[in-house]
């Protein structure tokens, strides 16, 4: 177990910042790292889980690369739920913008970090670290062309593409150290994929032209959605951002409402129970629903609506406490052994990490 001297490995629960698409989410640190996504789904097994475990549940890292002293701040876009992060120091300023691309094809799930430099020049260390199956399985990285690589492991699979080459090290992790100038761009994807399908997918990796456009529609798909939200208070503003995390926390394809991106919160703290919210549990996303009502966005509470209404066979005595996102009725309970739990406010949470609703 480890204890509050361990708090350097796993930053605070509030230095980090949500991204989602409307089928799964990632939590990326204030140091550019993302330490959570599962994926396809809210509820699938994780590709980068280090919020779990600071050397086996992987990760996807974009830092300055020198030991120099770093001002990071962070923002999201207006109106949106793309993440900035500036990075400033002496050699010079960049800011890395992340997203979960919103995409026309509704099974496509891709991550954009895009590093822009502004002032000087900044090297920045890139590695990206999957570890499918909570940890459970290193990949198999295979180079297929120039900047374009694949991580298969049992039936996950992700499509690295970044402008600067990645090289494969003995971790079986990709790493570069890119140096970004003012006024460049450089461009990391990161794209699910089925193994199986991953030599017919690479063949249509996004050009940088394509995935700038791709970031602009995101932004685009975000503003159009936040602007639909009526509340006529001095809170509005608040109120908008709250109500695009409720949002992110949705299942498109069904209506369902995850209670929390990650798993799970403890029964009682320092027990031996966790509980996993990255499920439909019918009371709490009920408030979520009446949320949207309230601020008019009411085609995600109706949505929800539908969700119950279909789970339940339209017969309320069948109502269940909890649901899979894909309205799942049997949903089942696993210990993940070996993993070295977390620090959540300065006392050690055993299993899972305790992460805030």
């Amino acid at each position: 177990m480890q204890g509050p001297a361990n708090c350097e490995r796993y930053p605070p629960l509030a230095d980090y910042a949500l991204i989602g698409d409307c089928r799964t989410a990632a939590l990326v640190s204030r140091g550019g790292s993302i330490d959570w996504c599962c994926l396809p789904r809210f509820d699938s097994g994780s590709a980068f889980a280090r919020l779990l475990d600071h050397d086996r549940g992987g990760y996807c890292s974009v830092s300055p690369a020198s030991d120099g002293s770093w001002q990071a701040t962070r923002e999201y876009v207006d109106d949106t739920l793309v993440r900035a992060t500036t990075f400033r120091g002496d050699e010079g300023e960049a800011r890395l913008v992340d997203c979960f691309v919103i995409a026309d094809v509704d099974d496509d799930r891709r991550i954009l970090r895009v590093i822009e430099g502004r002032r000087g020049a900044v090297r920045f260390d890139v590695r990206v670290a999957p570890r499918f199956d909570y940890g459970e399985v290193r990949p198999w990285i295979q180079r297929h062309r120039e900047r374009l690589h694949s991580a298969i492991g049992g039936n996950d699979g992700l499509i690295v593409f970044c402008e600067h080459e990645l090289e494969e090290d003995r971790e079986h992790e990709l790493a570069g150290v890119v140096t970004i100038g003012a006024g460049e761009r450089v461009r990391l994807s990161l794209r699910y994929c089925a193994p199986e399908e991953v030599d017919a997918q690479v063949a249509q990796v996004s050009d940088r032209a394509a995935l700038d456009q791709e970031l602009e529609q995101t932004v685009a798909w975000w503003r159009r959605w936040s602007q639909s939200i009526m509340l006529d208070s001095r809170d509005e503003a608040g109120a908008r951002r709250s109500a695009m995390v409720l949002k992110a926390l949705t299942y498109a394809p069904t209506g369902a409402i995850v209670a929390a991106p990650t798993t799970s919160l403890p029964e009682v703290v320092g027990g031996t129970r966790n509980w996993d919210y990255r499920y439909a549990w019918v009371r709490d996303s009920s408030f979520s629903s009446r949320a949207f009502a309230e601020l008019g966005t009411e085609e995600e509470a109706d949505a929800f609506r539908g969700f119950v209404m279909r789970s339940a066979a339209g017969h309320a005595e069948d109502l269940q406490v909890v649901y899979g996102v894909g309205g799942e009725r049997r949903l089942h309970s696993t210990e993940l052994s070996g993993l070295e739990g977390r620090v959540a406010r300065g006392s050690f949470t055993p299993g899972l990490p305790q992460i805030p609703a």
